[in-house]
């Protein structure tokens, strides 16, 4: 029998130890324009990994910054003795577009009879794409090993002024794990962070008959916090006079206590009649991969991703500065 164990326990790193990782495993990484796009692989030891996808994303590296950060990934993995580079195109605007590139990439290259783990910088890689590939990964190829790094920014667009992005182009719902009862009640877990617009597109669209919000508490700073605060002021005041709506809390770089949260509003949910929820991954990206672990869970819903997809992103100023990068480890391993 295979069970998901877990170790979550984010640790900062400032050189990534080859004990981290299996020899022969697979790095997976996604440039960007943010300049903290290029930590992670800059920790990584030398002559550990054979084999590297750099994922593209041609509908966001339209800028100088974007393609520097990208060549600059791609030369760090080659002078660390990385014997296979491969850059896969994808496009943020299309929910499956990284899944296809990297599901044909495995079957030209024959992973899935040797791969055992995969390391995943998951700095830039957009929540909705993340999500996906850890159910390939999981689902698909049966990986025994995830190791995750995160790289944090110092502040946002928002703490100048700006917003992180502008319009909506439209909003996708997927289904993450599947369940064959159906209830007519529909219930919407929102991870809240920067974007109160995205959220509420959401909220227009599906009209669900419960709604969470899940504010980070603590989030990466006091100031990232009170900034997430004040851009969602109107949406969660919502909860004070409509009993549809409530608030809960979750820590920003937390995986396992997220996981542990959304367990209990899933309970609370279910116990008001709704079977189908739909989880919003708005939040921070380690927020984003606790809806993972509950998909793992095999709870008694029918689960979906709900995600409303930007016009454009803020290229320029989108996050500031370098923070510290993370580790944790994602794990199934055989019982017997």
């Amino acid at each position: 029998m295979i069970q998901r164990t877990l170790d979550l326990r984010l640790k900062k790193v400032t050189q990534i130890e080859a004990g981290a990782m299996l020899g022969g495993g697979l790095y997976i990484v996604a440039g960007s324009f943010e300049p903290r796009s290029v930590q992670a692989t800059e920790l990584l030891p030398t002559g550990v990994l054979r084999d590297a996808v750099v994922f593209s994303y041609e509908d966001t590296l339209d800028s100088v910054m974007g393609r520097h950060h990208s060549m600059r990934i791609r030369q760090t993995l080659d002078a660390i003795g990385v014997d296979s580079v491969n850059v896969l195109r994808c496009r943020f605007s299309d929910p499956f577009s990284l899944v296809r590139a990297f599901h044909a990439f495995v079957q030209a290259n024959q992973f899935r009879s040797h791969l055992d783990s995969v390391t995943i910088d998951t700095t830039c890689i957009t929540k909705l794409h993340l999500l996906l590939l850890l159910q390939y990964l999981h689902e698909r190829m049966n990986i025994v090993t995830v190791n995750i790094l995160y790289t944090e920014p110092l502040a946002y667009a928002t703490a100048f002024g700006k917003q992180l992005s502008y319009g909506i182009d439209r909003a996708v719902y997927l289904p993450y794990q599947p369940w064959t009862q159906r209830s007519d009640g529909v219930g919407l877990i929102a991870f809240l962070g920067h974007e109160r617009l995205r959220v509420e597109h959401i909220i227009q669209e599906l009209e669900p008959d419960i709604s969470v919000f899940i504010v980070g508490q603590p989030g990466f700073s006091d100031e990232m916090h009170d900034d997430s605060m004040r851009i969602n002021h109107t949406l969660m005041h919502r909860s004070l006079y409509d009993n549809q709506y409530r608030v809960a809390e979750a820590p920003s770089n937390d995986i396992r206590a997220s996981a542990d949260v959304l367990v209990d509003q899933v309970q609370r949910i279910r116990a008001q009649g709704c079977d189908t929820i739909y989880f919003a991954p708005l939040g921070t990206k380690l927020q984003a991969m606790s809806i993972d672990m509950v998909r793992a869970f095999n709870l008694p819903i029918r689960m979906l991703l709900a995600y409303s997809i930007p016009r454009t992103y803020e290229k320029s100023m989108y996050s500031q500065g370098i923070g510290p990068t993370y580790f944790s480890q994602l794990a199934n391993r055989a019982e017997a």
